[in-house]
């Protein structure tokens, strides 16, 4: 590990208790403790590439999906399968082993080691289950956000410069001369296009609530590539009868399949929930057959700047449209973001 102050190239043993042996300074991250494998350099540089070179301010989710591993999505579609995979045959011999055994008066014994093997398979089937599930609810960028909440802080005294906190609960940002509000569910979102300065911009109102959308504008609803960011903007148009409620993405056909898309598998959602989402006409069976097995695509995973310039060319869309002439509805389902095709983040 490269030392952060002096720069000196480190082993483990010379760097106890997250300290530099060579300018006795302490650094907040070890990767040999933390799962993500950081290092206070790796951090110093994803911000770099982020923040395009320092352009923009990022929020620490975004600056965390930088930091996950990559996934392969579809490689596998359960932890059963997996599990399957590996003891097939333990579970084919067992029960060979049981047929003979209680076949043969004088090989009980393979009666019992069949029995033996084949409760190998249901506890490994079990464990795979139940890791799973566990791996699944985990927020994976929990464990990141903790890191830089906790020992970053610790160490540096803040967040680093360039990365902001989420946007406040149940906070509006209503800058002056406003006409355009902007729904955006995920806080860490929100707290990126408040911090690059959209509202000031292009004056537009930003809240993570329905119930706090300020009346008689336009709204903008960005959300994830998941049922419940689909669901947000049939939502949206339903309790904002007469409103013009435009689609700004990401839809899910954006990025199922995509190479390059980081997807991420998490809980099927409700099946009334799928079931409501076909009915409302706005999603392709595939989009609902792939939303169906809990993948999903969220908006911190997209480059910043990337989903910075898509903003930036819907609300300019938008107001100009509301200049020009008030009741029409064209943007509605314009869905301006869409994935890069470039591979990667």
């Amino acid at each position: 590990m490269i030392c952060p102050f002096c720069e000196t190239s480190l082993l483990y043993k010379e760097r106890p208790n997250r300290t530099c042996s060579r300018c006795k300074r302490r650094f907040a991250l070890e990767p040999k403790t933390n799962s993500l494998k950081l290092s206070d350099v790796r951090v110093r540089r994803l911000i770099v590439k982020r923040t395009d070179g320092g352009r923009l301010k990022i929020s620490v989710n975004q600056l965390g999906a930088a930091a996950l591993p990559r996934t392969a999505p579809g490689k596998s579609e359960s932890p059963v399968a997996e599990a399957l995979g590996c003891l097939w045959v333990p579970l084919l011999v067992g029960i060979v082993m049981i047929i003979v055994g209680l076949s043969a008066a004088e090989m009980g014994a393979f009666a019992i080691f069949g029995g033996i093997l084949v409760l190998i398979f249901i506890l490994g089937v079990s464990a795979a289950l139940i890791g799973g599930r566990k791996e699944r609810t985990t927020d994976p960028l929990s464990g990141f956000r903790s890191l830089m909440r906790h020992d970053w802080t610790d160490v540096y005294g803040s967040l680093p410069p360039g990365v902001v906190e989420d946007f406040p609960y149940r906070a509006v940002h209503v800058p002056e001369g406003a006409r355009i509000a902007l729904l955006c569910p995920d806080r860490a979102i929100a707290a990126f296009l408040v911090a690059n300065e959209i509202p000031e911009r292009y004056g537009v109102v930003v809240t993570t609530e329905i119930e706090r959308l300020p009346e008689g504008m336009p709204v903008v609803v960005l959300h994830d590539a998941s049922a419940a960011g689909c669901r947000q903007v049939i939502r949206t148009r339903g309790e904002l009868p007469g409103r013009t409620v435009i689609d700004a993405g990401l839809p899910p056909r954006a990025v199922m399949g995509t190479p390059g898309a980081p997807a991420r598998r998490g809980d099927k959602p409700a099946r009334d929930l799928i079931q409501w989402l076909g009915e409302s006409g706005t999603l392709t069976k595939a989009e609902l057959d792939w939303l169906a097995r809990g993948w999903t695509v969220s908006l911190v995973a997209i480059r910043p700047a990337r989903l910075l310039a898509a903003v930036t060319k819907t609300v300019e869309h938008v107001a100009a449209t509301t200049r020009t002439d008030p009741e029409r509805r064209e943007a509605e389902a314009i869905g301006f973001l869409t994935w890069p095709g470039e591979a990667g983040r």
